[in-house]
């Protein structure tokens, strides 16, 4: 059975609405999976949980999931959590302060847009889209690309972050309080795509065994790392990495989990292969 437990949607980064995910998921063969947005569990919420019935219709196994921006030695890294209780209390909390402060950053980094492109650069309106949960500095930079202001989304979010960053940080919570909240919330902590933080120079294999006695439940094994950053991994170094994961992982009693980490219908055929005929389920 295909599973994919790291997806996201409109409720943060991704550019499906939760029902238009489920659909796009299934068409790809996916009959298990969990949207795992960014510091935001709104894709259950919305049109009334909408999700269930899309995700029963479909015959697709949901699971209820998110994925947590954690402090970690210094570091960002990012934690899913897997089997959520949606009205888990600590969690919920904690989401919400991380929601108010996504949104005064954001509200400060469009007035540092409109100060320096000028007026017509960025809408509030732009930005402030109902429905959208965790706003994000994506949801910034491409109406600026689609305006024409730069020519990629790369210059864009080098000008970005050279000119219109507000001095806004949003909350992280160290790696044994986000466990814990996963924790009460009834969910499993697995770490998500630790190749990455090991491509940082961060020696996350090296730490398995500390975060395992954190209470840390898996890791990310499977995950698109040659085909989401082919610039990064040389050949055969995703396949390295991941067997190094694998072989500590065993040793530490971790599960396994897979993710594509899929935001659009594009990552979904990348990862997974054109739906034959263009069409979903």
């Amino acid at each position: 059975m295909v599973v994919d437990f790291h997806l996201h949607t409109t409720a943060s980064d991704g550019d499906l609405d939760p029902e238009a995910l489920v659909a796009c998921a299934a068409g790809h063969g996916i009959r298990a999976l969990a949207i795992t947005d960014h510091d935001t569990l709104g894709a259950y919420r919305w049109r009334e949980g909408a999700v269930f019935a899309a995700a029963r219709r479909l015959e697709v196994e949901l699971t209820v999931g998110i994925e947590l921006d954690v402090a970690l030695d210094g570091h960002e890294v990012h934690l899913l959590g897997l089997g959520l209780d949606l009205e888990a209390a600590a969690l919920g909390e904690h989401l919400a302060a991380v929601r108010a402060v996504r949104h005064e950053r954001a509200r400060r980094e469009i007035a540092l847009v409109r100060e320096r492109l000028g007026e017509r650069a960025l809408a509030v309106e732009d930005v402030f889209v109902p429905e959208r949960d965790s706003l994000m500095r994506p949801h910034l930079i491409r109406p600026l690309v689609a305006r024409g202001l730069f020519a990629t989304y790369q210059d864009g979010r080098d000008w970005f972050h050279a000119h219109a960053r507000a001095g806004v940080s949003v909350p992280k919570p160290a790696m044994d309080a986000a466990i814990g909240m996963i924790h009460a919330a009834g969910g499993r902590a697995v770490l998500a795509h630790p190749g990455y933080y090991w491509k940082d120079g961060f020696p996350i294999l090296d730490e398995l065994g500390a975060l395992r006695a954190l209470g840390l439940d898996g890791v990310e094994l499977d995950y698109p790392y040659a085909s989401s950053s082919p610039g990064m991994f040389a050949s055969g170094e995703a396949q390295h990495f991941v067997s190094a994961l694998r072989a500590a992982g065993e040793g530490l009693g971790l599960a396994f989990t897979r993710g594509s980490d899929a935001h659009g219908p594009a990552d979904f055929d990348r990862v997974y292969g054109p739906v034959p005929g263009g069409e979903e389920s």
